[in-house]
């Protein structure tokens, strides 16, 4: 664990009610927890509450196209590449393309569905 006891973080961001979306955000602080399934089962959880308990339609993210960890987690828990911003992230001096990701309500119903469990 970092030195504040916490694992990580997660959150839904800019919730809009109108158009019934939020932005995605997850980031795993403890390097020993990294690689064990953790980051996609909160994901998990935290997609069934923004679908089932706040009824949104959508939830989006950016992640850097170098994470393919992440992108691999994303994928798994249900999203899909809707996109490329390119040198959209200036890091150490160096530009950095962003993906965008997504998933819908019933996306995320059928893969539930499916699966039984998610």
């Amino acid at each position: 664990m970092d030195q504040d006891g916490l694992t990580g973080e997660v959150r839904l961001d800019n919730l809009n009610h109108v158009d019934r979306r939020a932005s995605f955000a997850i980031g795993i602080f403890d390097p020993e927890r990294l690689g064990k399934g953790l980051g996609t089962a909160v994901t998990k959880r935290v997609l069934a509450h923004a679908f089932d308990e706040l009824a949104l339609h959508r939830v989006s993210l950016r992640v850097l196209a170098f994470n393919e960890r992440a992108i691999a987690a994303y994928r798994k828990s249900g999203f899909s590449i809707e996109g490329r911003e390119r040198e959209s992230a200036l890091i150490d001096g160096e530009w950095h393309d962003d993906i965008m990701m997504g998933i819908l309500a019933a996306e995320f119903d059928a893969r539930r569905d499916a699966t039984g469990n998610e």
